[in-house]
């Protein structure tokens, strides 16, 4: 689990008189809205993330509601963070949570989710550097590429709304030194860099009522906990359902001469990727698939592509491996 928003409408204060400051007026005029910072003192970093929480009272209804939008993973660690949180983590997150929102734990177990990021960081050594750009289709998803992030996109409403859902690659230690200026100077940082891939897979779910699996079985914190198996070995499965292509493995050297009739138009395609780009090649190859079983071909493309390549290492199964096996862990 990662970011997460939540809404609590139902709840006991434990304390008589919790402190809530930082009034903001509402652009409802029955409304009264308060905020409030809270940092897990637990987590024994140097650098402590904070989540701000909303009071808002609603003077017509007569009703308070609690909601916070943020990582409570970073909130549990501490900020700039690879750890991935486990069940057992997650039931000390809630503990904590409850009692620096001064709510009971049961109340907060029973709090509404509303947007959710489930995901998981894995260490690579350097081999796997190249690893991001493997990662080609997903149905009918729109594959955007901003700086070191990948994307994978629903298709928008027909209101022009983004889709409930959309993947989201990128190299985690980037990420954490992105507002470090200093860093491609930094020897101790950019050794880390060299050696290492800090790989995060990310599903980002905007609405969580809109996607059937996370409304069913993520709809409260309780309900995370009780299905944390569940949900984690869809992590896994919708990972595993994003094409994968190895454009890591170079290619093997091939005599012309020796092959046959049927693989001749495969190595034409593997010689237009290899001097236009894989990307650039696929593209054209989807906007000419017009076949019923469009997946089956777009598999087919990358395995003939596969076939002329020397491979040393099969990077997608050992990486679903060790995808599986940090799950696992998680579990």
């Amino acid at each position: 689990m990662d970011k997460i928003k939540i809404k609590i409408s139902d709840f006991n204060i434990i304390n008589d008189l919790p402190l809530w400051g930082n009034y903001r007026p509402s652009k409802f005029p029955n409304r009264h809205l308060y905020f409030r910072d809270i940092s897990n003192p637990k987590s024994k970093s140097k650098r402590p993330f904070k989540i701000t929480l909303m009071l808002c009272y609603d003077d017509v209804k007569d009703k308070f509601t609690i909601s916070f939008n943020g990582s409570i993973r970073k909130w549990y660690f501490g900020g700039n963070t690879r750890r991935n949180l486990s069940k057992n983590q997650l039931t000390e997150c809630i503990n904590l949570l409850s009692a620096a929102i001064e709510i009971k734990e049961q109340d907060l177990r029973n709090a509404k989710i509303t947007q959710l990021e489930t995901g998981i960081t894995l260490l690579l050594s350097s081999e796997f550097k190249k690893i991001i750009n493997c990662f080609i289709k997903h149905r009918n998803f729109s594959r955007e590429m901003n700086e070191t992030t990948l994307y994978f996109k629903g298709k928008k409403t027909k209101e022009g709304f983004d889709s409930n859902y959309k993947y989201k690659i990128y190299e985690k230690y980037l990420e954490i030194n992105k507002n470090d200026k200093s860093f491609y100077d930094n020897p101790i940082k950019m050794n880390v860099h060299k050696k290492f891939i800090f790989f995060r897979f990310e599903i980002v779910i905007k609405k969580v009522s809109g996607v059937v699996f996370y409304k069913e079985k993520a709809r409260t914190f309780g309900d995370l906990l009780n299905n944390w198996t569940e949900i984690n070995i869809e992590l896994i499965n919708r990972f595993q359902s994003i094409n994968f292509a190895d454009l890591i493995s170079k290619a093997k050297n091939t005599d012309v001469s020796k092959i046959g009739k049927r693989d001749s138009a495969k190595y034409l395609q593997f010689k237009a990727i290899d001097k236009n780009g894989f990307i650039e090649e696929f593209e054209k190859f989807e906007i000419h698939n017009t076949s019923t079983n469009r997946s089956t071909k777009a598999k087919a493309f990358i395995k003939n592509y596969e076939l002329f390549l020397e491979k040393k290492k099969d990077f997608k199964d050992e990486l679903y491996f060790l995808f599986k096996k940090k799950i696992d862990s998680l579990i």
